[in-house]
């Protein structure tokens, strides 16, 4: 459905009414009593938790403009931290410039955001890092949004046992956490990092799944959404080709919605490319999206990729394969292996298996 205008309350309570569920219905439905569900439609703050979870049950098309009007409607002091770890999440960084700057401005939570926004795009850089360090928390739940994104600093440079170890205390510190949608947020902060060190960095790929499952069934971002469905896609890469199809397809059925995400798109197809290539099936002419894509339909040799920064791993992979070259395979192994990327560096192995190269496959 289509919003002309601002939805509020009002329009919530105007859509319930003209649909065939009691107020006594929807309360039991979403888990919360009905004497909180009149207070909300009377205009009284309630947990944000329970806001969300009511949009979603009457509007879930537009929860994230709804939810955003809630916050530029000025958000009381106990649901101020939710509210920016939801708008984090959509990337609603105008509403949290918004938040920051009101009554709140004072709270420890729109200090460590105002951080957050000055080095969203330089999060690895000493200054944030010496800036974070001199923070310190007034309670529980600024404590592990501060250790968390300590952690986002460990594991951008490469540190990834120490990540692990800091992700375990925080998810023993969480336990504290009273309320839901902090809990919520908190978690897919941290499987959002788990994602990629259990499948690329510790090749278990049972583990990646289930954080990936857990990020689908929190739903908490576009985002999030789409880093889990990108990695059961190459999760699959080498058990599946139509499960991994499957999942690399749902990526872009939501990319091609949103037009300001072309590159991506692209990336999801070329994925699409190399996956149809590695299973020996003809490369469909609507994922030749780039020229290495469109070398691979040809069937030519990918030489002129070997000392490009990006494609020579996936270049000497390919080329070994088809022409059963152990040396194109291992030095296709020592790349992935180079960057860290466990699982895919176990493509090559198998095809060196195969030509007699023994491996343990981790």
């Amino acid at each position: 459905m289509e919003v002309k205008e601002k939805p509020n309350i009002g329009y919530l309570h105007e859509r319930l009414k003209k649909s065939n569920e009691t107020q006594k219905r929807l309360a039991d439905r979403i888990g919360i009593s009905e004497g909180y569900l009149s207070k909300f439609f009377c205009g009284k703050e309630i947990a944000f938790w329970m806001i969300r979870k009511i949009v979603q049950a009457i509007d879930p098309d537009n929860e994230t403009i709804i939810m955003k009007n809630y916050c530029l409607s000025g958000v009381k002091k106990k649901n101020f931290a939710p509210a920016l770890e939801y708008c984090y999440a959509k990337k609603l960084f105008d509403v949290i410039h918004f938040l920051i700057n009101d009554k709140n401005k004072d709270d420890l939570w729109a200090v460590i955001y105002r951080l957050i926004l000055k080095y969203r795009l330089d999060v690895g850089s000493v200054e944030f890092r010496k800036e974070l360090n001199g923070l310190q928390a007034d309670r529980i739940e600024t404590k592990i949004l501060l250790d968390i994104l300590k952690m986002y600093l460990n594991y951008d440079m490469g540190k990834y046992e120490l990540a692990l170890f800091q992700i375990e205390k925080i998810q023993e510190a969480m336990q504290e956490i009273n309320d839901p949608f902090l809990t919520i947020s908190f978690s897919a902060r941290l499987e959002e990092v788990l994602i990629n060190i259990y499948l690329k960095q510790e090749n278990n790929i049972e583990k990646a799944r289930r954080s990936a499952e857990n990020l689908l069934e929190d739903d908490l971002s576009l985002n999030l959404n789409l880093q889990a469905y990108y990695t059961l896609g190459l999760s699959y890469i080498l058990e599946s080709y139509q499960t991994s199809l499957y999942y690399y397809l749902k990526c872009i059925n939501i990319l091609e919605k949103h037009p300001d995400r072309v590159k991506e798109l692209i990336q999801n197809k070329e994925e699409i490319a190399i996956l149809q290539s590695l299973w020996g099936e003809k490369v469909e002419e609507r994922y030749q999206v780039t020229l290495f894509a469109k070398t691979l339909a040809s069937g030519e040799s990918l030489i002129k990729f070997y000392k490009h920064n990006y494609y020579s791993k996936y270049a000497y992979l390919l080329d070994g394969i088809k022409e059963n070259s152990k040396e194109k395979l291992l030095i296709s192994l020592c790349m992935f292996t180079e960057k860290k990327d466990i699982f895919r560096s176990n493509i090559p192995k198998i095809y060196l298996k195969k030509l007699g190269i023994m491996f343990n496959l981790d």
